[in-house]
């Protein structure tokens, strides 16, 4: 049951239908979800996306490349939309320097973009299925938007969420998924941390997690969560799983946000480690997702069994590296089905101010450690720590943000090249990148990193053109449909550009 007020209005040019919803199930909103629809400003046509987007970046290897019939999207598509102008906040300039970004005079250019990136603007790149491009907002409180591939124009939008929107929305069957929680912690978790109690602590409290109608952005149901909940959760066989700040892995019924099972990890928390899946030989579904810890190991991936939510295996930082910091609750897993592994990245060996950048493979069957390599040493990252990767054959690329490269690792953990990425600020006077996946299309490698796109030959490393887009383009893939890419944009904008104004030989 929802408490709600709905109105219409219409002019000359389209119609608005605005629904505020107060309550859900008897207990009340700390604010008002506001969903706003323009019927008139999707599409008729079939786009021929697809209809599910089941995990970040798209699929469980994280290569953001969808299909489409549209005609014009093949072409190529440009637009711009100011987002965050929508839900409350203020889009940037995209040509603004950092030193006039918020708190830039307070706390310098790298920990205003890394305010920018995570209060405000958009961390992860965008979704595109159900015909539409969705995307979301950290700015208070959190929101989410629908948008026509197409035109850029705005088809609906819900502020109001209970905390910021950091990740990737998901969607399955004719439904957009949202969840939301900051990245601050209150008082009382410091103290449990002078006194060692590590197993009390929560990371913030206000994370939920929400199902629209993917359509028109009606709520179905929400849930509050215990502590955080601001990676992107992840559905197999129907079945939603998220994780949050409390040490919570839950598994709802995506249809009708029943809990399913539910496992608590004290001490552990969710942070941008977003849920991925690997399916067993025998057809059981392995939930992975990563945690942070505060003390040493300083995190782990966990593994649950997806029907009934037992824990499978853990595993930490293969040795002889030593985790540090935000650990494995940064960087979202890349699966790969076929080879049977779990490949993600992290820092280790801390020293300083100083880490390794490590990328490894572990069994995704029982969790027990198959390679690991350094990726390069330098300066820690501020904020997000690692590099998302990119499954794609029998190759992983993946980025290492402290110092600039990108790095081709076969299957087997042998790297193959590293490139460093020009015009491209690193720590640790700037946050660094690049963060979120490459995206292999057409033969060539797409990068999004500080204010540019990069174009690399995937075989050996060589550059072969640099964009400058401007803003920020944070823990961000390019999502590639036909011929244009969507990016997202930390200053609070979403772009639509043709890959032929990229690169103009893409398709030779």
């Amino acid at each position: 049951m929802h408490n709600l007020a709905m109105s219409i209005i219409t002019g000359s040019q389209e119609t608005e239908i605005s629904t505020t919803y107060t309550q859900y199930n008897g207990t009340y909103f700390p604010y008002k979800l506001e969903v706003t629809y323009y019927p008139g400003n999707a599409t008729t046509s079939n786009l021929g996306l697809p209809s599910s987007w089941t995990v970040t970046n798209y699929n469980q290897g994280h290569n953001a490349v969808v299909k489409t019939i549209s005609e014009e999207i093949a072409s190529g598509v440009a637009w711009q939309i100011p987002l965050l102008n929508y839900v409350g906040g203020v889009a940037i300039p995209l040509s603004t320097p950092p030193s006039q970004l918020p708190w830039a005079q307070q706390m310098g250019v790298k920990g205003a973009l890394v305010m920018e990136t995570q209060m405000a603007g958009e961390p992860l790149g965008v979704t595109l299925a159900d015909n539409l491009l969705f995307a979301t907002e950290d700015s208070l409180p959190g929101s989410i938007a629908a948008i026509n591939p197409l035109t850029g124009n705005m088809v609906w939008y819900a502020t109001g969420l209970a905390g910021q929107a950091m990740n990737n929305p998901i969607v399955w069957n004719g439904v957009v998924y949202v969840s939301v929680g900051g990245v601050c912690f209150t008082f009382s978790q410091f103290v449990h941390y002078e006194l060692h109690q590590y197993n009390d602590i929560v990371r913030a409290r206000n994370g939920a997690v929400y199902a629209f109608n993917a359509t028109n952005g009606q709520l179905i149901w929400m849930r509050f969560t215990m502590g955080e909940a601001m990676p992107a959760p992840a559905i197999y066989d129907g079945i939603l799983a998220y994780t949050t700040g409390g040490g919570c892995f839950v598994g709802l019924n995506a249809t009708t946000g029943q809990v399913i099972w539910m496992d608590r990890f004290p001490g552990l928390m969710g942070n941008m480690a977003s849920v991925n899946y690997y399916v067993m030989p025998n057809g059981t579904p392995l939930f992975l997702a990563g945690f942070t810890y505060v003390a040493p190991p300083y995190g782990y991936i966990i593994a649950v069994n997806g029907f009934n939510g037992d824990e499978v295996w853990n595993a930490t930082m293969p040795s002889p590296f030593v985790g540090a910091n935000t650990g494995l609750g940064d960087v979202a897993p890349a699966v790969d089905q076929n080879a049977g592994l779990v490949i993600d990245n992290d820092i280790a060996n801390f020293s300083n101010g100083m880490i390794d950048m490590v990328t490894f493979a572990l069994n995704a069957t029982n969790g027990k450690p198959v390679w690991a390599v350094n990726l390069g040493r330098g300066p820690i990252p501020p904020a997000y720590k690692g590099g998302m990767p990119l499954i794609y054959g029998n190759v992983i690329y993946d980025g290492n943000p402290s110092l600039g490269t990108v790095n081709a690792i076969s299957i087997n953990g042998t790297i193959l090249w590293k490139t460093k990425l020009p015009d491209l600020q690193t720590p640790p006077e700037y946050p660094g990148g690049p963060r979120g996946s490459p995206t292999y299309y057409h033969g060539l490698l797409w990068v999004a990193a500080g204010h540019n796109v990069y174009v690399l030959n995937p075989h050996n490393g060589k550059i072969m053109t640099m964009y400058y887009v401007g803003g920020r383009l944070g823990i961000m893939n390019p999502v590639i449909v036909g011929g244009t890419m969507y990016l997202s944009n930390s200053y609070g904008w979403v772009i639509a550009i043709p890959l032929s104004q990229i690169y103009p030989a893409w398709k030779s």
